[in-house]
């Protein structure tokens, strides 16, 4: 039996390669990111019901399912019926594409990046209220490989909770390994670019850097998002398991 108490870097889940945690990583404020408290995943809807019972006795208590309600409609997340979790739909898309790597749009991945950080709908607002206002317990986020969408996510709390930037990197890096069961979609789909597939840390280096050159700060993004300092320290404290914490 798979021991749903233990800290897990990836989840041992048979039906899905790229579930993994938040949790155990170093922070500027002196603390650790708190494990049990967000996973980051790829498409959940083959989850098998032995999969779907280790979650549960996971902890997890919210889902975030950022993908549009195409993609949904073909692929459905099982755990959006079950009565041990909330789900929540909130698509974090751009105009342009819902998912690049299924797309013919041409655009550099972290150019992409950049329009999803600065696309012109709420969702942003909407994701961080949600994460706030969730019951006490994990939140799961994903959309359909966990690399795009889920990693500008991952890369927002990460930065959040302060977080060292090579951390946040390498956390986006391992990505392209853990799809294993996607890689094919290369050779057998001349429409996906190749570097489309990759979570090259450029990729999102350039997304990290942007938001510090424009914004000077992942807070100050947040806020200029419409996500104010109440919700983003409450979203703090959750992810350090700590009192208030200070930002200098």
């Amino acid at each position: 039996m798979k021991n749903a108490t233990l800290n897990w870097v990836r989840l041992p889940l048979d039906s899905l390669d790229n579930c993994r945690e938040l949790g155990g990583y170093s922070t500027r404020f002196g603390q650790q990111t708190k494990w049990h408290s967000f996973l980051r995943s790829s498409d959940m809807s083959k989850l098998t019901q032995e999969d779907n019972d280790f979650l549960k006795a996971y902890g997890l208590k919210t889902i975030i399912d950022l993908r549009g309600a195409d993609e949904i409609e073909k692929h459905k997340n099982p755990l959006a019926e079950v009565d041990f979790c909330n789900y929540h739909n909130i698509p974090f898309i751009t105009k342009e594409v819902s998912d690049i790597t299924f797309s013919t749009y041409k655009v550099t991945m972290g150019d992409f990046y950049i329009d999803l950080l600065e696309q012109k709908s709420d969702s942003v607002k909407k994701i961080f209220d949600v994460i706030a206002g969730a019951e006490e317990g994990c939140i799961l986020f994903h959309c359909a490989a966990g690399k795009d969408r889920t990693g500008i996510l991952a890369m927002l709390l990460l930065g959040l909770a302060g977080v060292e930037r090579k951390d946040i990197v390498s956390n986006y890096e391992v990505t392209y390994t853990n799809l294993e069961s996607m890689h094919h979609l290369v050779s057998s789909n001349e429409n996906i670019p190749q570097e489309y597939m990759y979570s090259n840390r450029d990729y999102i280096l350039k997304a990290y850097e942007y938001i510090l050159e424009t914004y000077q700060s992942i807070d100050q993004y947040l806020i200029a998002k419409d996500v104010d300092q109440y919700t983003i320290d409450q979203i703090r404290e959750r992810f350090l398991g700590l009192g208030e914490i200070v930002v200098s």
